[in-house]
C-alpha cells in the first residue's frame, strides 16, 4: 500500500507542476505532464483513482502530510490510533473531516513560530512574503543545486526556517519532477507543506547565469526560492502568476539585476511588483 501513497504524492506533484505551468503560461512542457499524470491515474486502483479526482474537484489538495496530529487543511486534530495507522502505511487512510488522503512525512521543513509585534505595522505588498535580509544581489552558486542551498541556507540564517538544509532537500525533491525555470531566465524553486509560519521567499540574482533545466534552454538568472506552507498551497499559484508577469518585462528584469546591494534589490522589487501585490 506504500507503493499507492507514493503514487497519489507522486501525481499530486504533477498536478501542481501542471497547475505552475498553465499559471506561469510559459513554454512548460504540459502535453508531458498531462501524459505523465494520466500514466499514474491508469496504473492506480481504479476506486482510489476515482476518489482523487473527486476530492480535487473539491480542494485543490487531496493528499496531505499529517502534521502536529493534526490534517492542516481542515485542521481537524486526528485520533492517536488513526495517526498509528497512516504512519504503519498499511492501508490508505482519509481524514474523518475533509475525506483527504493522509500520510506521514519522513522529512519535515518547519517555520519557526514568531511573535508578532502589535506595533508593526501589517506588511503590504511584496513585504508579506519577503524582506530586505532575503536579497542576494550576488549568488556565489554555479549550479542550480548550490544555487538553491545558498538560498534555503540565507531563509535559515535569518530565522524564516529552521533548517536550511532539511528545506533545500526538499527543493530539490520537486526539482527532480520537472525543473521549475520558466522562460526569461526566471526559476521558482520550492517546497510545500512547509510546517508553521507563512508562505515566504529569498531572492538570488546570478546576472552570467546558471543552468537550471528551463525549457528555452536558456541560463537562468533571477532565483525565487519559496518555502509554502499547506495553507498557502493554492495562492502561491497567485503569486508565481504574479511574479512571471512582472518579470516577463525585458526593462523589469534588467533593473533587478542591476542591483548590487539587498537594499536596492528590495527597493527596486517592491517597486517593480507594486502593481500585482497591493
Amino acid at each position: 500500500m506504500q507503493n499507492v501513497l507514493n503514487q497519489l504524492i507522486q501525481l499530486q506533484e504533477l498536478d501542481f507542476a501542471l497547475a505552475e505551468g498553465r499559471a506561469a503560461t510559459t513554454k512548460v512542457p504540459l502535453a508531458q505532464l498531462e501524459q505523465s499524470i494520466q500514466r499514474i491515474l491508469q496504473s492506480l486502483p481504479q476506486e482510489v483513482a476515482d476518489r482523487y479526482r473527486r476530492l480535487q474537484k473539491r480542494h485543490m489538495l487531496a493528499v496531505v502530510p499529517v502534521l502536529h496530529g493534526t490534517c492542516p487543511p481542515c485542521g481537524m486534530t486526528l485520533p492517536i490510533a488513526l495517526i498509528n495507522q497512516v504512519r504503519a502505511a498499511e492501508q490508505l487512510q482519509n481524514c474523518p473531516h475533509c475525506g483527504r488522503f493522509l500520510y506521514y512525512p519522513t522529512t519535515v521543513a518547519r517555520q519557526p513560530r514568531k511573535k508578532l509585534d502589535p506595533n508593526q505595522p501589517t506588511p503590504v505588498g511584496i513585504a508579506r512574503f519577503s524582506a530586505p535580509s532575503l536579497m542576494v544581489p550576488r549568488l556565489k552558486a554555479e549550479s542550480r543545486e548550490q544555487a538553491i542551498a545558498e538560498l534555503a541556507g540565507i531563509l535559515a540564517k535569518e530565522g524564516f526556517v529552521e533548517d536550511g538544509q532539511v528545506l533545500a532537500d526538499l527543493v530539490m525533491r520537486r526539482e527532480a519532477i520537472v525543473s521549475t525555470a520558466v522562460e526569461h531566465g526566471l526559476a521558482f524553486p520550492h517546497a510545500r507543506d512547509v510546517e508553521g509560519g507563512s508562505l515566504t521567499f529569498a531572492v538570488g540574482l546570478k546576472p552570467k547565469g546558471i543552468d537550471f533545466g528551463a525549457p528555452d534552454g536558456k541560463l537562468t538568472k533571477i532565483i525565487f526560492l519559496i518555502a509554502i506552507p499547506t495553507a498557502a498551497s493554492a495562492f502561491y499559484l497567485r503569486l508565481l502568476a504574479g511574479l512571471v508577469k512582472t518579470f516577463s518585462e525585458t526593462d523589469a528584469r534588467r533593473q533587478l539585476l542591476d542591483c548590487e546591494t539587498p537594499a536596492t534589490m528590495w527597493k527596486t522589487l517592491s517597486k517593480l511588483t507594486r502593481a500585482n501585490f497591493m
